[in-house]
């Protein structure tokens, strides 16, 4: 089978930072795939959550052996990649350090909260990495590589959508609206799935707050005196406070899932869910509870397509920020 292979403008970027790199960015936007076939290395050690090791092009048997066998690889000026590295005891990432500047590390992470970490005045990882986050496609490599193999609108559509890259393998060609229902409605325990993950990572809980906001947001109330007087009827929150309520957007910001676009001429932002698929479906779980009940695409194709001009809209301006490297208000 065919998939579409996306080249990023980040690839160029990345290769471009000497030394040591910190490569972060919240689940399933693409890290391991970039890293894998777009940046150059000679071993690639990935750490799975029990802290067993999947190593290529070296072999470690023990944990006790890690800094030594990355340390020696690195002494060979050769490039190691350490993929989820957050897994890691803190004392064997300070133990590398021992070996800086030779080589280059790149170690990459999904958890934005130990990132943070890395950069407190009294970290001793202080000064060896350059940090570069890594997000959502950007609109004008999605649609740039959509274009050479669809017209023009259907690229559009599409792009709006697989910005988020794990969705850019499961398409199989149909229209969009019956590919975007299968993800928001037939199968939308995917999109649950992930945003449980990106908590668990920042290991946060995910409270009835937090998925309020993030239903409040995908529904596209995106006020935040709007969302305090809703939380509050609901009693979801005790007191109907602005700043509490922004505290737990700030979360989801700091978290990837959310965005604050600036309105124009105004100090006040437009908040919204970050990616489309997620915002569609919150909307559907808001508007015919998609999670509770099976739901035909006949019932829910209205709303799904208006969702989808929505998103095309978003998407268009985006694109344009982007082209013309210019900030979206």
């Amino acid at each position: 089978m065919y998939y579409l292979t996306v080249v990023r403008d980040e690839v160029e970027e990345i290769n471009s930072i000497k030394g040591w790199i910190l490569l972060y960015g919240r689940r399933k936007v693409g890290k391991t795939f970039l890293l894998k076939n777009f940046v150059y290395w000679d071993a690639y050690i990935t750490v799975r959550r029990d802290l067993s090791l999947r190593t290529e092009n070296v072999e470690i048997q023990k944990m006790e052996d890690f800094t030594n066998k990355v340390g020696n690889l690195l002494e060979k000026d050769y490039v190691v990649v350490i993929d989820e590295f957050q897994r890691l005891p803190e004392h064997i990432l300070e133990d590398l350090t021992c070996f800086y500047p030779k080589g280059r590390l790149i170690l990459s992470g999904s958890s934005l909260g130990i990132v943070r970490k890395f950069f407190e005045p009294k970290s001793p990882l202080l000064g060896f990495f350059t940090p570069y986050k890594l997000s959502l496609i950007r609109p004008v490599n999605i649609f740039s590589t959509l274009v050479k193999s669809y017209d023009p609108v259907k690229s559009l559509e599409l792009a709006s959508y697989m910005r988020d890259p794990w969705l850019i393998p499961l398409y199989n060609g149909e229209d969009i609206v019956s590919f975007i229902y299968r993800y928001s409605c037939k199968y939308w325990q995917t999109v649950k799935a992930l945003i449980g993950e990106v908590f668990f990572e920042e290991e946060r809980t995910l409270t009835r707050t937090y998925e309020a906001i993030l239903s409040l947001l995908g529904s596209r109330v995106w006020k935040v005196k709007d969302i305090v007087g809703i939380l509050y009827a609901k009693r979801i929150i005790k007191e109907p406070s602005s700043s509490y309520v922004s505290g737990f957007i700030k979360n989801l910001m700091d978290m990837d899932l959310v965005e604050g676009i600036k309105l124009f001429k105004t100090r006040r932002k437009y908040y919204r869910l970050k990616s489309p698929i997620m915002e569609t479906f919150y909307y559907l779980e808001s508007k015919y509870d998609v999670s509770e009940r099976e739901v035909s695409l006949d019932e829910v194709k209205p709303t799904l397509e208006n969702i989808i001009r929505l998103e095309v809209e978003d998407f268009i301006a985006d694109l344009f920020a982007c082209y013309f490297k210019g900030r979206r208000e």
